[in-house]
């Protein structure tokens, strides 16, 4: 029948799919180790498709071979490579391997440079937006060093932000505000916070300043020119 016909069409189609997709597997692997190299995938990748200038990008290369990536050693198996091709991609996966590597100095906590680096290779094109990155470490930094912890970056990707007590989340931006830990924050320490979260836009710059003025006037509640915690708290509160 035109079913049968069809579906049969559909397997061969699949098969010979599948046997391109062995051919280029074993042309790229080199070494015959069974396993492609991020280098080795980016020349199997470019045998089979066409006309995609992301490949050519390393970083981008490494992203897919995360979604794929079971035992994240940086090299993945023939069947590894069929389901990639096969779009078969899971994402969490590639986040947990992609912050894993990302963690370029060794200290077990992503920098801002870091995380960068790593949103680049994951998305090319909007990787360098340094707003999201400022974000995300305002988010999800343990301390006032501006580095968060791995765990903490994947549970924000996957699960989204997590329920915190107001008072302690006060109190850790109130401290990441306050750059000369002088126990206050300044006019100059509020424009430079926010800034920062603009990805220094310099054309905001008048805005920033107009803005952090007005946000002082309105909180600093003792007329001393800057905010100490409670005046802050009260302020993140309204």
């Amino acid at each position: 029948t035109e079913r049968e016909t069809s579906r049969l069409a559909k397997l061969i189609m699949k098969q010979y799919r599948k046997e391109q997709i062995e051919e280029a597997f074993s042309k790229a692997d080199k070494d015959s180790s069974g396993k492609l190299s991020i280098k080795e995938l980016q020349s199997a990748l470019l045998e089979l498709i066409e006309d995609d200038d992301d490949l050519k990008n390393k970083g981008y290369v490494e992203m897919l071979m995360s979604c794929v990536d079971r035992n994240g050693d940086k090299t993945i198996t023939c069947e590894e490579f069929i389901k990639l091709m096969n779009q078969e991609m899971d994402h969490e996966l590639m986040l947990k391997n992609m912050v894993k590597n990302a963690d370029t100095d060794g200290d077990g906590l992503l920098s801002a440079g870091e995380l960068k680096t790593m949103m680049m290779k994951i998305d090319p094109e909007d990787g360098d937006d340094e707003s999201f990155v400022n974000m995300v470490i305002r988010m999800c930094a343990h301390d006032t060093s501006k580095k968060i912890k791995p765990e903490e970056f994947l549970s924000f990707m996957i699960d989204g932000p997590k329920e915190k007590d107001p008072k302690e989340d006060a109190k850790r931006m109130f401290q990441m505000f306050d750059t000369d830990k002088d126990g206050y924050i300044s006019k100059k320490e509020l424009a430079t916070y926010f800034k920062d979260m603009m990805a220094d836009d310099d054309d905001d710059d008048d805005f920033i300043k107009m803005t952090s003025k007005m946000m002082l006037a309105s909180a600093d509640e003792d007329e001393d020119g800057k905010l100490n915690l409670e005046e802050f708290t009260k302020m993140m509160d309204d």
